[in-house]
Parts: C-alpha cells; structure tokens; sequence
C-alpha cells in the first residue's frame, strides 16, 4: 500500500500523544484495546490535574512572598493551558480524527513527483521540530531536578513549587518529591509540546496544500497535454476533469481549515492569553537568579520553549495566509491563452473565489500572525515593567 504522506508527516506526534494518554488511539483498533485507552487517558487526566492543584496550593501558602508566588505561578499558566489542549484532544476527538481522514485522503496525496517532494519536505520539518521540542522541554525538566538535588547534597534548604503534605528537607521524602515532580512535569511538558507541533503542522499541511494547488495552476496547462498525450484521451476532457479536481482540492483545503480552526482556535487563544503572563513571570523569575547556574539555564531553556510555542502558531498562520494569497498570482499565470473559451469563463470564477485569502485567526478574533507575536512579546514586557515598579 502507498505511503500517504500528508497523514505520514503527523505519524509520530500522534503516536506520542496516544502514548501519553492525550488522544484516542485508532478507531479501528480492537473494543477492549480502545476502552482500556480510554481509561487510560482519564487517569492521566487526573494525574495532571491534582499536579496543578498542588500549585494552586502552593500559590496561596506563599501569598504574601511575591518572588515566591512568580516561581510557581511561570508553570502553573503553562499547566492550565495544556490541560485546556489535552480536554479538547478528548472532547473533540471524533473531529480530529475527521481531519485525519482527510490527510489520508486522494486529494491531499496525489501521485505526482512534485507533489511528493513538497509532502516531504513539510514531513522532515516536522518531525524534526517535534524531536527538537521534545528534547528541549525534556533538558529543562531534568534541570529543574538537578538544582534542588545539587542544593539538598549541599545541605541548604529546598522548596519545590507545589504543596507537600511532608517535608521535603528531610530524606527518604525529598527524593520522593524529586521523583514525583520529575515524573509528572516531564510528562507534561513532553506532551505540551508534542501537541503545539501537531497543531502547528495541521496549519502546515495546510500551507502545504495550498503551494500544491499553486503547482497545479501554474503547469495546469503543460500537464493536461503530457495526460492527454499519454492517455490518448482528449485534451479538452483531460483539462476539464483536472481543473474540477483542482476545485475539490482547493474545497478539501478550505474544509480542512475550517476544521483546524474550529478544534483549537480556543486553545490557541488560551495560549495567547496565557503567554503574556507566562513569559513575564519567567523574565521577572530570571532576573532574581545567578548567571551561568543551573537554574538560569533551565529558566532561559524554559523561555525558548514558551517563545517557540508561542511563535509556531504565528508563523504557520501567516505561511497559510500568505500562501493563499499567492494562490490567485498562480492561476493568473497559468497559460490560460490555450484553454478553451468556456474553461477561460470558470478560471475567472474560480478566481473570484480566491480574492477572498485564508485568515487563521485564534476564537475568531485573534488573527495568527507575525504580528501577533510581537505584541504578546511586547504586552509581557509591560506586565513585566508593572511587576518591577511594584516591588
């Protein structure tokens, strides 16, 4: 069976949330081995949400030591928001899988050379961006493990930032604690990431499709005459059946886009919302600390990762927008002087179609761009000032 290299470049972010209990398995998987997943997948639900009202304790323990509160409060944004992601990979499931289908559909793996190489090369990014993440989000957790064991082997004194029932000063119980926070913010944080790629590259496939179309229309021409010489079939038969398979592509990438903006344009804005907070707590957490110890390297790593996941959606944003925007230079620059007179009447329809650009936008408000992120970099900064001027 043919590779399907849409769905083939998402293979192994969706093998990592099924992995780490965020998103069902397949649908044609065996009865019990879906609903033992299921369950599964409520655990780990429960699991990251008593972890995050921990902090939530910790928060209000600490109430009145600012510094305190900014330590804890930096993860526990980050915390909500994932849990935000992994409710809407559970509820909304069925509508995932629904874009996966579609990935695994003709019309976004058709058979032709260039086609194939632009379904690659979108597939090597994104595996290796979801590798890159993974083992960043990865380095940092293991470092925030490291500086309170460095500190407890000096015999200073160690709080992590959430509520204990215990003291975590005294042994066995400090490296209990250790173990437990390892555990669970390696475990969120890896599919935190995991999941901000496979939205990221759900608007990547779309960009993807789209340079495709673009492809299509401007060799439409050459094409049809290469089909037509080898088929032996009509020219005007062959134009007319690949320009109405050029318009349920372009259909198929609309529906596909809708559907991704349907799913996670409330996470995204969640995202957006939250990272204003978060980098600026991270930045006001980072000033407090020595340079070139374990904990700024971990912070520094830690506000990379909140950059990057923050600008991945901007960017694939604008690529699609961008894309779309091409998409009527490409159909004015087919040769349309060697297409009949009725196929000229439907490309000017189609074109009217296309002045109207794709916009991602997060809840329908917050268009996905460039821009964006350089006011949500900015905001953080003011809200960063606020704090500073505070103390």
């Amino acid at each position: 069976m043919e590779k399907k290299l849409s769905y083939y470049s998402l293979e192994p972010h969706l093998r990592n949330v099924r992995y780490g209990g965020y998103f069902q398995i397949d649908p044609n998987s065996p009865s019990m081995s879906k609903w033992l997943h299921k369950v599964y997948m409520r655990i780990i639900l429960f699991l990251t949400l008593g972890f995050t009202s921990q902090q939530i304790l910790k928060v209000y323990e600490v109430r009145d030591d600012l510094d305190t509160v900014m330590a804890t409060m930096f993860l526990l944004l980050t915390h909500f928001d994932s849990i935000y992601k992994e409710v809407v990979m559970m509820v909304k499931a069925d509508q995932v899988q629904e874009l996966l289908e579609i990935m695994k559909g003709q019309l976004f793996n058709q058979p032709e050379d260039e086609h194939k190489k632009l379904l690659l090369q979108t597939a090597r990014k994104a595996k290796m961006l979801l590798y890159l993440f993974n083992c960043t989000a990865l380095i940092t957790c293991f470092l925030w493990v490291l500086y309170p064991l460095v500190l407890f082997l000096q015999g200073k004194h160690v709080e992590f930032a959430i509520w204990l029932p215990f003291d975590v000063n005294e042994s066995p119980q400090f490296f209990i604690a250790l173990l437990y926070v390892w555990i669970q913010t390696s475990w969120l944080a890896f599919n935190n990431t995991t999941m901000d790629v496979l939205i990221a590259f759900f608007l990547g496939q779309c960009t993807t499709q789209l340079n495709i179309l673009r492809y299509d229309l401007e060799n439409f021409v050459q094409m049809c005459k290469n089909k037509s010489k080898v088929s032996g079939e009509s020219y005007k038969i062959v134009l007319h059946t690949k320009f109405k398979k050029i318009l349920f592509h372009h259909n198929e990438i609309i529906t596909f886009y809708e559907k991704v903006e349907d799913i996670y344009g409330g996470a995204i804005f969640c995202q957006f919302l939250f990272s204003g907070w978060i980098l600026c707590t991270t930045a006001y957490r980072l000033v407090g600390i020595e340079m070139l110890s374990i904990e700024f390297l971990s912070m520094v790593l830690y506000l990379s990762c909140m950059l990057v996941e923050l600008f991945l959606f901007c960017f694939y944003g604008s690529e699609v927008t961008h894309a779309s925007e091409k998409l009527m230079e490409s159909a004015y620059f087919m040769n349309w002087l060697e297409t009949p007179i009725q196929h000229r009447k439907n490309l000017i329809l189609f074109m009217e179609r296309l002045k109207k650009p794709i916009l991602p936008k997060a809840a329908i408000i917050v268009p996905l761009s460039n821009t964006t992120f350089i006011s949500i970099v900015r905001s953080s900064y003011t809200f960063y000032a606020f704090l500073k001027n505070t103390q």
